[in-house]
């Protein structure tokens, strides 16, 4: 990786204040949730397990515990809901301490005279470009290469919310209950790692029942979540 492993913990408990890697010079990390950068250190600001992923050769850390208030960092993906409608944006609310600024012209294509109507209430898929203690945080309906890959409203479907660590979970390459449920009954889903996940299935019946599996699911073996999957849908049946 780009940092200096003598000190890197993935996977490892680690403190708050504690100096967990050394950025390299022109290497390409990229700092979430509970990281902060002092000159060449990454120091921690929360308790909890040191987590890396690699995408397109940069490295994302970010440090995952039970909090319940998200807190966002840049390039997160989130479940927002529109809470006001202003002149050239919309005020967000993405589960934390302050709404999110999501502009008008922020959605693939948008033109002044060829933007999205969101309404109070409105579902949103998307980005966070801007994440700073002292600003508010700002949003994008596009992926880094502005097509919409899925960002934007979403309508329809069921929305319910879940713990920080259990959306990780679900973001995850292998996933046993997504898989699971995925072989079962064919079903749409949007996670945001605010703690919020959008479920759409063929009918209302499946629909909840998606979103309860996935609910308790979070503390199963993958064993436990296949049983579950199958338990839940001969109930159903019946």
């Amino acid at each position: 990786t780009n940092m200096d492993d003598t000190l890197l913990k993935v996977d490892q408990f680690v403190l708050p204040g504690e100096v967990i890697g050394r950025i390299q010079p022109h290497s390409r990390n990229r700092l979430g949730s509970g990281l902060i950068q002092d000159k060449s250190d990454i120091i921690a600001t929360k308790a909890g397990i040191l987590c890396h992923k690699s995408t397109n050769d940069i490295h994302s850390y970010w440090i995952e515990n039970n909090q319940m208030k998200y807190i966002p960092a840049v390039e997160d993906v989130v479940l927002g809901i529109v809470t006001d409608r202003l002149t050239e944006s919309y005020k967000v609310d993405i589960g934390g301490t302050e709404h999110a600024i999501l502009s008008s012209l922020a959605f693939e294509g948008a033109m002044r005279k060829n933007k999205p109507n969101l309404v109070k209430g409105s579902l949103v898929y998307a980005r966070v470009t801007v994440a700073n203690k002292d600003m508010e945080p700002e949003l994008v309906c596009f992926a880094a290469n502005n097509k919409s890959m899925g960002f934007g409203e979403i309508k329809g479907g069921n929305l319910f919310k879940c713990s920080l660590g259990l959306c990780r979970q679900l973001l995850a390459k292998k996933c046993t209950i997504l898989e699971s449920l995925g072989k079962k009954i064919p079903y749409e889903l949007a996670v945001g790692v605010n703690g919020r996940v959008w479920v759409n299935s063929t009918s209302i019946v499946n629909t909840i029942l998606i979103s309860n599996a996935i609910l308790n699911s979070e503390f199963l073996s993958p064993h436990q979540c296949e049983a579950l999957v199958s338990n839940m849908i001969t109930y159903s049946n019946k």
